[in-house]
């Protein structure tokens, strides 16, 4: 209701309305940036705390020389010939701005690395927000960080992912320009700009970024529908500059991913990034894990893997509202296809005009959509080799959490007749979540639900710590107990970190004089971890194990001259 008031020579004017969506809006934006705030503070300040994922050493060497590339005008080619193998087929532009940072030595090489991965992270999860405000509604964008931020498992690898992370920042942002396009009629000249940007970044990071050219076709194609829904005829100029922009989008998305990915500057671009891609997809790996108890080959998966591995992974709470929102989408696709039926049948094609209208209409939401769930159809379809839990579509995430949101605000108008007990129940239950991250840190990654029978439970049945992050903490205890017993003060340990095939670079994690050992039997020490159980029939002692909720991630085993024999 509007607020009138009597000015002194008798006019009337009106106050602004300050209704409840005006305070709800802002309420909203508020709550996100305090959200954002203490995320941040608590990231940057438990940035040191985590160890170096197997995969941020090689990512280690292929920053800098990703950069001597381009500092000696393309001729130093270190990054093909002296890097692990196949590392150049992915784009290598967040690898060389980390060793850039790292080289003005602001903080440890290592807590540089995860607090840049952990800001780009957080960066990309913000996405989240605008992108359910403008497809579900207010409260909505709160909701999807909030799901995203209490997901154990993408919150840990926010810190040591170094190629799953940046692609995420550039999934989510890229998806967000895609979405705002699809929304004009004709997007703006800047807009077409910045999505060919943020899509090139996505495919100069890895060979899966290209999908972002199917959310953009099928979105502006519902742009070029409604265009002719509308004008019909006169349409055909819209139609022409829809196309021009979309033409342009992709341009300068390819133009950007050959300028920051050397690979394509070796030979013709789109050679080289077809043989990445065949690469990717069909990764000749193959090793076994569990997957739900159940012997699993990397290259041989169940069609349900991935699904299943989310199911278990991924907060009740989250889960619940997914399952939910899911449902609310596939009815509103059901009543559409109703409609649809029931118009050609009444009136034939012509009687298509009002779905098709419809169809157009929710162009944005459909993007969503696909980038939820067509990334996983995809690889289900291609029968890609996976592993390490789900990381590599860790990208999809926060899109299922938007759909998470929309399953929430379904239930709106339910929850305002009985607001107390739900409100309760969903305060309990993330506190039960965050209670649960603080008691894993910095293993967060390895929070599983009561679904899978949480950590403990899984322990065993599912891969848990496959990037050894226990493996650090396993080295500090190491340090207490040799510095208390005051031997090997002038002859420095060997040290044995079973990391496969990278023991030789585990130095980096010691904070003593300790020598980086590869030999089993000259080890001096050993500290075996979840996925490489090095001491297994070994004569070495266990001394020590770092366990979280019962279960040992990492054991510290002495060889003789560590037990001071």
């Amino acid at each position: 209701m509007a607020l009138e008031q009597v000015d002194g020579d008798g006019s009337e004017f009106a106050r602004p309305k300050l209704g409840l969506a005006f305070a709800a809006r802002h309420a909203e934006t508020l709550l996100v940036l305090l959200v954002l705030g203490v995320a941040l503070v608590i990231g940057l300040a438990t940035a040191a705390d985590y160890g170096v994922s197997t995969d941020e050493f090689n990512t280690d060497d292929y920053g800098p020389k990703s950069l001597a590339w381009y500092a000696s005008a393309f001729g130093d080619r270190s990054q093909f010939e002296t890097v692990e193998e196949y590392l150049w087929m992915y784009g290598p532009w967040f690898q060389m701005l980390v060793a850039a940072v790292q080289s003005l030595e602001l903080a440890n090489p290592i807590t540089v690395r995860h607090a840049i991965t952990f800001l780009f992270g957080l960066a990309g999860l913000a996405a989240v927000v605008p992108i359910a405000r403008l497809t579900v509604g207010y409260w909505a964008g709160l909701t999807a960080l909030a799901l995203c931020l209490l997901t154990g498992y993408l919150y840990g690898n926010l810190f040591f992912a170094p190629i799953d992370v940046p692609f995420l920042f550039t999934m989510s942002w890229s998806t967000l320009s895609i979405v705002l396009m699809v929304r004009q009629e004709v997007p703006s000249w800047h807009l077409t700009l910045a999505t060919g940007l943020a899509t090139g970044l996505a495919i100069a990071t890895r060979t899966g970024g290209v999908i972002t050219h199917a959310y953009l076709v099928g979105g502006m194609s519902l742009c070029a529908l409604e265009a002719l829904l509308r004008h019909g005829r006169a349409g055909y100029g819209q139609l022409r500059q829809i196309a021009l922009h979309t033409l342009l989008v992709i341009l300068v998305a390819w133009l950007t991913a050959i300028a920051l990915w050397p690979w394509l500057q070796t030979g013709h671009p789109l050679m080289q990034f077809l043989e990445a891609y065949r690469h990717f997809a069909t990764l000749d790996t193959s090793f076994e894990f569990q997957n739900w108890g159940r012997r699993t080959f990397t290259d041989k998966l169940p069609a349900w893997y991935i699904p299943g591995q989310l199911v278990a992974r991924l907060p009740e709470g989250f889960l619940a509202l997914l399952l939910l929102g899911m449902a609310v989408w596939i009815s509103a696709a059901g009543s559409w296809t109703r409609a649809a039926i029931g118009a050609l049948r009444r009136s034939g094609i012509v009687g298509l005009r009002p779905v098709a209208a419809e169809l157009a209409g929710s162009r944005a939401v459909l993007v969503v959509g696909v980038a939820a769930f067509g990334p996983i159809g995809v690889l289900i379809l291609q029968g890609s080799t996976l592993y390490d839990g789900v990381r590599h579509v860790l990208f999809v995430i926060p899109m299922l959490a938007i759909v998470a949101a929309r399953g929430l605000t379904s239930l709106l108008p339910f929850l305002r007749r009985l607001p107390i007990v739900p409100a309760v129940l969903g305060v309990a239950h993330m506190a039960v979540i965050v209670v649960t991250l603080v008691i894993l840190h910095p293993l967060e990654y390895i929070a599983m639900n009561s679904l899978a029978g949480g950590v403990a439970g899984a322990y065993g049945r599912f891969d848990l710590d496959y990037w050894s992050m226990a493996a650090p903490e396993a080295l500090r205890r190491l340090e207490r107990r040799i510095d208390a017993e005051g031997r090997f003060a002038g002859d420095p340990p060997r040290v044995l970190v079973c990391l496969g095939w990278r023991e030789q670079l585990a130095g980096v994690m010691f904070r003593r004089n300790w020598i980086a050992e590869t030999d089993l039997h000259k080890a001096d020490y050993l500290i075996a971890t979840e996925r490489w159980p090095c001491a297994e029939g070994t004569l070495a002692v266990l001394v020590d194990e770092v366990t979280r909720f019962g279960r040992p991630f990492a054991q510290i085993y002495a060889n003789r001259r560590g037990l001071g024999e």
